[in-house]
């Protein structure tokens, strides 16, 4: 299944940031607008015609089956990664390899995003998401481009733009980013974010990027969290 039909969901992490609210309950179950984020991102794979998600499942796994069973028009599928308090999200990536060969279309499950600028980006070849407008500081996820194409990707640069947590990738590509995902896991390195080898892969090839065009949200703190609400309240 290709990347403009297939996608993966990476909801392993529990969101120790907005405790208490996530001790019994994973992040990406938190209401925002009357339903939870997992639910924004599976209606927005729904109106753009994905065929699967599949969704790796750490903390609270239980709960974000259940809800993801509830939606008969997408097959879901569900890797769980045992060691998710002990991993970063690269590991959790990792583990959904037999689903990647096709290609994908990747998402964090604590983003809200709207669903036009998934449509743009599913009509690509390889590209991430970018928030272009945004004042940036330490705390994102920042790229720098030439043109249309991505050349960097990482906190630690001065950059053009945003990464919001979703990105699409062709066979070709897939192929080649898993092999770097590889090599990170096969080191141990198993505590890095999966843009580390997002990194890699520019270096080899051309990987584009959609201007999100609308509202968006990245929940880490609950004053993320407060700022979605009334934003999609």
């Amino acid at each position: 299944m290709n990347g403009r039909r297939q996608a993966i969901i990476l909801a392993a992490g529990q969101g120790k940031r907005l405790r208490p609210l996530t001790d019994e309950t994973p992040k990406t179950l938190l209401d925002v607008g009357g339903i939870a984020i997992l639910e924004h991102i599976l209606r927005a794979l729904e109106a753009n015609d994905y065929e699967r998600a599949v969704v790796v499942t750490g903390f609270g796994n239980e709960q974000v089956e259940a809800h993801c069973r509830s939606h008969d028009s997408l097959d879901v599928e569900f890797v769980h990664n045992d060691q998710f308090a002990s991993t970063n999200n690269i590991y959790s990536f990792w583990l959904a390899k037999e689903y990647a060969t096709e290609g994908f279309t990747l998402v964090n499950s604590d983003t809200i995003f709207p669903t036009n600028s998934l449509g743009e980006l599913q009509e690509m070849g390889s590209g991430l998401l970018v928030d272009t407008e945004k004042e940036l500081d330490d705390e994102e996820m920042q790229v720098a481009f030439d043109a249309d194409t991505i050349t960097d990707i990482s906190k630690e640069i001065d950059g053009d733009g945003e990464y919001i947590g979703v990105s699409k990738f062709t066979a070709e590509d897939a192929t080649k980013l898993f092999e770097h995902i590889e090599a990170f896991v096969d080191r141990g390195d198993v505590n890095d974010w999966y843009e580390a080898a997002f990194d890699r892969l520019f270096d080899e090839t051309a990987v584009g990027f959609v201007p999100v065009a609308g509202p968006w949200a990245e929940i880490d703190t609950s004053e993320d969290l407060e700022a979605a609400r009334r934003q999609w309240g």
